[in-house]
């Protein structure tokens, strides 16, 4: 196949713009340097309401929604959205979008040669391999999380039937893609350990957005704005949810409270934030101090203010596979790091020299390395000067989105010799 050759592509996925996270900012920016490249691309997503659970008020009441964004056609659907995240709230909010998603996909018209949908939810993939028979384009699964296995870890799933259920879900999944995209070695290990042909894993990592995420000089009208002058900011941005194990930054505050000049800033939104603040409450601390969500866009001065940045995940097995995104977006800012992940993330970080590691949920360690860090202003400079230089040379979003245009090239340009060959091959009786 001609590389000039222009595709059409539907994206199916949960989260995006003007959501703020890792999904979001990756499925963009796939898709515009596929619309760059002169490829059509059209979106199939959610009405926004992660991750309070509210619909944006100029989205209520409608199933059906079209934009256009930067070029890309868009499909916002209705799904069932609560603030209350309940397990059973959880998964109407996933089996609705797969069923409206599937809809919408039936529903308005267009050719598709490939059909990428973003898992997890699980469910998404359902959607868009359901879509790829009946519009008769190629599967592409992206695999960013490792579900049912890592909502088990977290307690979020806990029936044995509906594990199982899942687990075979998932297996279909990987067997019937034509091809799979994977976020972390470790996961193209586990999927092709699940039955998924090590042939069609295709890894592709998360990166940051270096025109986006950089060094800038600190706002100090900002920082006086939040009561974080003259203060050593030790900040946490991002979903404020169960898999981050929070509760660690929060007693390691208890450890620094000696320290008048330290502030942990936690920036963003989810469903463990309310027990964070009154545990914070219950020790009595001053020196911890939390922050709306902030949009992707505006994220990066609330960065630069910081003096460190945190990177955590809770400490169980399955973690060791991640590698959190945020890692790369705070590397690329010029900022030192804890990271409390073990695994691929770990030798990604001490590989670039970008900060201090320390055990996952282990506050004694963190407060250790935050009080490190706070006494040597130098090494603060080196690491953050290591982790820009690694991340702009080895994971910038631009170039993984090539890749990504690779793979369905390559997945296209296949399944036409293999039809050429078909036509050469004489026909016997």
């Amino acid at each position: 196949m001609k590389k000039n050759r222009s595709m059409k592509i539907l994206m199916l996925t949960q989260y995006f713009y003007p959501e703020v996270g890792a999904t979001q900012t990756r499925i963009y920016e796939f898709a515009k340097n596929l619309i760059d490249h002169g490829h059509r691309v059209t979106v199939i997503t959610e009405v926004p309401n992660h991750p309070i659970g509210i619909i944006h008020e100029q989205y209520q009441g409608r199933l059906f929604i079209l934009e256009e964004l930067d070029g890309i056609r868009i499909i916002r659907v209705w799904v069932w959205a609560r603030q209350k995240k309940n397990f059973l709230n959880r998964i109407l909010f996933y089996l609705s979008y797969m069923v409206m998603s599937f809809f919408a996909g039936m529903y308005f018209k267009g050719k598709y040669n490939i059909i990428f949908a973003t898992s997890p939810p699980l469910f998404v993939g359902v959607s868009g391999y359901l879509l790829s028979i009946f519009r008769r384009g190629k599967f592409v699964l992206d695999v960013r999380d490792l579900w049912p296995a890592a909502a088990t870890a977290l307690g979020e799933l806990s029936n044995k039937r509906i594990v199982r259920l899942a687990e075979k879900i998932e297996r279909i999944l990987y067997k019937n893609a034509d091809s799979i995209v994977a976020v972390t070695r470790g996961f193209c290990d586990f999927i092709n350990r699940k039955g998924g042909e090590r042939s069609k894993i295709h890894y592709i990592p998360n990166g940051t957005v270096e025109d986006l995420f950089k060094p800038m000089p600190p706002d100090l009208e900002l920082k006086a704005s939040l009561g974080l002058e003259g203060k050593f900011i030790v900040t946490f941005a991002g979903t404020l949810g169960i898999a981050q194990g929070l509760w660690s930054i929060i007693h390691a505050a208890k450890l620094l409270r000696q320290y008048e000049d330290i502030a942990l800033l936690f920036i963003g939104d989810g469903p463990v934030k309310n027990n964070l603040i009154e545990l914070a409450q219950e020790l009595k601390l001053k020196n911890t101090f939390f922050h709306p969500q902030v949009p992707i866009t505006n994220i990066t001065p609330y960065l630069n203010i910081s003096d460190v940045l945190l990177v955590s995940l809770k400490n169980d097995m399955i973690f060791d596979t991640f590698i959190p995104s945020k890692m790369f977006d705070f590397m690329a800012c010029g900022k030192p790091i804890i990271l409390s992940v073990n695994g691929e993330a770990k030798r990604i970080f001490e590989e670039a020299e970008a900060g201090i590691y320390v055990h996952p949920e282990d506050f004694y360690d963190l407060s250790d390395a935050i009080i490190t860090l706070y006494e040597n202003p130098e090494l603060c400079r080196r690491c953050g000067a290591n982790g820009r230089r690694y991340v702009i040379k080895n994971f910038s979003r631009r170039k993984q989105a090539q890749k990504l245009e690779k793979v369905f090239q390559r997945l296209l340009g296949s399944e036409i010799a293999k039809s050429r060959l078909e036509q050469e091959v004489p026909q016997t009786a």
